[in-house]
Formats: C-alpha cells, structure tokens, sequence
C-alpha cells in the first residue's frame, strides 16, 4: 500500500497542478480521465513540482532527443528497475522493450533475474555496463571498453544519466510504496 494519498487535481496548488497537467498531457496519457491522481513516480514527485519539473526535463532529453535508441534505453530502463525490483518500471518499460526490438527472452530473463544471452553486441554491452554500474557502482574496463566501442563518450554519458535517473525513479517508486497502475499486472514473482 503507497506511503501517500492521491492528490486531485482541484486540491492541488497551482505548481503542482501544472506538473500533474504536463504529464497528464503526454500521449500515453491521454486517455486517462480528468481528475485521476498521477501514478508511478510522478505521483511522488508532484509534491517538489520544481524538483519534478527539472527531472521531467531530464527524462524527455534522454527519451525523446537524446542518443540512445529506443532499443537500447527501454534495455538500460529495464535493467535498472529489475535491479532495484521497481515494479512499475519494469510493468511499463518490459514491453516497450519488446515493441523497440529487444528479443522477449531477453526481457524474460531479467524479468526473473536471470542473466540474459544477447546475439547483438551492443545489447550485451549496454547490458552489462548498466548492469554493472547499478550492481558494483563502477565497470571493469572490458565492460568500459565495450560500451564505449558501442556508444562513444558521449552515449556513454546519456547511458549513465538514463541509469541514473530510473535509478531515482525505482527509489521514488519503492520509498514510498507505489505500486502498480489499476489494471496492471504485477511483474515480480519475488516481491510481495
């Protein structure tokens, strides 16, 4: 059970509705119905709107004009919220894993923690220094090595902001106790 109360919109003081507004706004969002209270880690964040908005800016460069193809974000994305068991990023980013073409027995397989056997060399090394980085908090140069052969200097940088930023989500998310969305399905057979 969440550690907070859903906020509604007509409660809300006029930066907090501004945010709740902006991502209410976003197309995967748009059929929600007036008034539903935000969920995952917006709902959280809503209560430092300047704090949410500056991470709202973050999220947006690196998802949508950033470096990372989509394939290899919702692979970084899901590394990190599996690691830190983040139900609600695992939920939604598992199949927009799929849907940009990460092979679904690779997203089974860190769904169950399981270590993944990757035909693509950039999907290993994306993997493995995301991976490495969350678990060991640094990366063996080999590991160095491979993403950076795979994504330069400065897709390393994106890939190591994303990991941190859906490190700070999967934190929000298991803080607080958020958990899934009404409707969906709760990914991790190890968490109660």
């Amino acid at each position: 059970m969440s550690r907070l109360d859903p906020l509604k919109p007509e409660d809300m003081p006029a930066a907090q509705r501004r945010y709740y507004d902006s991502i209410k706004n976003r197309p995967n969002n748009k059929d929600l119905p007036d008034g539903t209270p935000l969920t995952g880690p917006f709902h959280a964040w809503q209560r430092s709107p300047a704090f949410a908005e500056k991470l709202a800016v973050l999220e947006q460069y690196l998802r949508k004009d950033g470096l990372l193809e989509p394939r290899l974000l919702e692979l970084a994305t899901i590394t990190v919220g599996r690691i830190w068991s983040a139900e609600i990023v695992f939920g939604s980013h598992g199949p927009a894993a799929v849907a940009a073409g990460i092979d679904s027995d690779i997203v089974e397989a860190i769904r169950r923690r399981e270590t993944p056997v990757f035909e693509k060399a950039d999907e290993a090394a994306v993997y493995n220094f995301t991976y490495q980085l969350t678990t060991a908090y640094e990366v063996d140069d080999a590991t160095y090595q491979d993403a950076l052969d795979v994504l330069g200097e400065d897709g390393l940088v994106e890939l190591i902001g994303l990991a941190g930023l859906y490190v700070t989500a999967s934190m929000t998310l298991n803080a607080f106790r958020i958990p899934v969305r009404p409707g969906m399905a709760r990914p991790y057979p190890d968490k109660q």
